[in-house]
């Protein structure tokens, strides 16, 4: 696809017809010129929960416009830049010049660079006098994932973390809109005399996979495993003191990293659900108000099918098929961390409203009586553990900033404490 193409005015029309659908809500009419092969992998119901979740990330869909054309195996292939109310995507668009029928149709952030961080600039707090950086890989041969290793200046042996980011196909820094949240912790803990591993997840580095197909384990498990490994390996990691820290869903998956790669010092989690994914989910589009009634309604429906495991396992859910929420519901994260018996770090912030008190609550609960677990809250900061004001929401995610210092500060505490408790 290479170089720019003469615009065809038939395929540009379909294109221009595919978006504004899709802007007005209209799933029925945005893939009623599907062929044959698209209108199997992607009903009007699925091109709604995946184009829901989009709006509840980015806003409505302002404009669009052609960028590139090109031709492949005889298919007309179109890149469109979508621009939201908070953000930008990247839509490839294929179209059967033969039938005007659209062939493919995918979506990708759009980043100014491969890692998504040349962007990134260090936090405050970060003194690069006191670590050097270092490319690394994770993982087997099938899966090496390029990542970034922070080691502090000193002889060591140093307490080293590795970071489990989030869902989706996020970059090694965790790039979530203008912000950098691993970027902010690696360069803040190694600051502060601790080894940090951080690297692209599978999701990203490949993209020929399809990340509504991979599992739990292929997301997150595996790979957390084989980076804790790769630290115990290292002759500046005391390896007796390394520590799973994760955010958001690798929050939820970090007690299963630690069971899976132990022995480990303690597990830091940042903003860990402690709902259901289906129930979570609803909640937020209720909060966000970008679903219409009739949507909200049939979006509880769906999750309460699931939630009582009735869907059918291939069928889809805000762009995940059932059998993605079966392998969650299946894991019992409490269960494994009260069994691990190692110290416990549990970090919210005050105005994060995708997880929320009742997460968090239902974590205490679970682990309630033992002392090794520590629950802070973060007065004024959001799901990025970044500061902010106002009623929270994605929009807040384009304006950059970094993690709160007192973040920093609390998990280093915990790893220099409980690191030198064993």
């Amino acid at each position: 696809m290479a170089g720019w193409h003469p615009a065809n005015a038939s395929t540009d029309s379909r294109v221009n017809e595919l978006f504004t659908a899709l802007r007005d809500g209209k799933f029925a009419k945005a893939t009623e010129h599907f062929d044959p092969t698209m209108k199997a992998a992607l009903s009007a119901d699925q091109l709604s929960t995946v184009w829901l979740q989009i709006v509840a990330d980015k806003g409505k869909l302002e404009k669009w416009k052609i960028v590139r054309r090109g031709q492949m195996a005889g298919i007309e292939v179109v890149g469109v830049v979508l621009t939201f109310e908070h953000g930008k995507l990247l839509s490839t668009v294929s179209v059967r010049p033969e039938s005007d029928e659209i062939a493919g149709l995918y979506f990708k952030p759009a980043l100014t660079a491969s890692t998504g961080s040349s962007q990134a600039t260090s936090p405050p707090y970060a003194d690069a006098a006191k670590f050097r950086s270092e490319m690394v890989t994770v993982g087997a041969d099938s899966w090496k994932l390029p990542g970034i290793l922070t080691i502090p200046v000193g002889s060591g042996p140093f307490p080293a973390v590795v970071l489990l980011a989030g869902s989706g196909p996020n970059d090694r820094d965790e790039t979530v809109g203008a912000n950098h949240v691993f970027k902010d912790l690696a360069e803040g803990l190694s600051s502060r005399g601790i080894i940090v591993l951080r690297y692209d997840k599978r999701t990203y580095a490949y993209r020929t996979l399809n990340p509504q197909k991979v599992t739990v384990d292929e997301e997150v498990i595996q790979d957390g495993v084989a980076a804790v490994r790769m630290l115990r390996a290292r002759a500046e990691v005391a390896r007796g003191r390394i520590f799973v820290v994760g955010h958001s869903l690798g929050a939820m998956m970090a007690p299963e990293v630690a069971k899976k790669a132990w022995p480990v010092a303690g597990i830091v989690m940042l903003a860990p659900a402690g709902r259901k994914l289906p129930a979570v989910i609803v909640q937020q589009m209720r909060y966000l108000g970008e679903a219409s009634p009739k949507e909200l309604a049939e979006l509880k429906r769906e999750a309460n099918e699931i939630s009582a495991h009735r869907m059918p396992a291939t069928q889809y859910f805000f762009g995940a098929p059932a059998s993605y929420y079966y392998d969650l519901d299946a894991r019992d994260e409490v269960a494994i961390a009260r069994s691990l018996d190692v110290p416990i770090l549990i970090l919210h912030g005050s105005r994060d409203y995708q997880v929320i008190d009742e997460d968090i609550r239902n974590w205490q609960n679970g682990l309630k009586g033992d002392a090794k677990v520590q629950v802070d809250m973060f007065p004024g900061l959001n799901h990025l553990f970044v500061a902010g004001a106002g009623k929270p929401g994605p929009a807040e995610y384009n304006t950059p900033g970094h993690v709160d210092v007192a973040v920093i500060a609390t998990i280093a505490s915990f790893v220099s404490n409980a690191g030198n408790a064993h």
